[in-house]
């Protein structure tokens, strides 16, 4: 998905830190004089895009994220625990012959479970300095 972002600072060779821009109908070239439009978001969002194009700070560019990760993501956070979820309650159910809220406790076993690879794939990303956009044009 494509976004508009404002270069903020140069963070390293090819990398700058950008912030990003919520999708609005107007695209912000009302400049904030539309009643009930909020022309900024409420909080910055910072993020790290890799900055092949040479923009500078001030810029207003448009960015989209990298590719690499999305699919493989997706399957990990969504996936994973819903299928530890029906895992843990099939084996609670078939395999141990337990009671069906007993087989329920070890379905949320096999969800917490199931949760653990999206917790350990959040901290390597953000542990990881790479950037997770690039830019792709100059829009102003």
């Amino acid at each position: 998905m494509v976004q508009n972002a404002i270069v903020k600072k140069i963070v390293g060779d090819g990398v700058a830190e950008v912030s990003l821009l919520r999708q609005m109908e107007c695209g912000l070239h009302c400049d904030g004089a539309c009643a009930g439009c909020s022309a900024k978001p409420p909080q910055e969002i910072l993020a790290l895009a890799s900055n092949s194009i040479g923009a500078r700070p001030g810029d207003f560019v448009e960015v989209e994220p990298a590719g690499r990760r999305n699919i493989s993501t997706s399957v990990v956070v969504f996936l994973l625990p819903c299928v530890g979820l029906a895992l843990g309650y099939a084996l609670g159910m078939e395999l141990l012959k337990l009671g069906e809220v007993t087989s329920l406790l070890t379905g949320v076993l096999g969800l917490a479970l199931g949760f653990v690879p999206a917790v350990l794939m959040d901290r390597a990303i953000s542990a990881s300095k790479a950037p997770e956009f690039s830019i792709l044009k100059q829009l102003r």
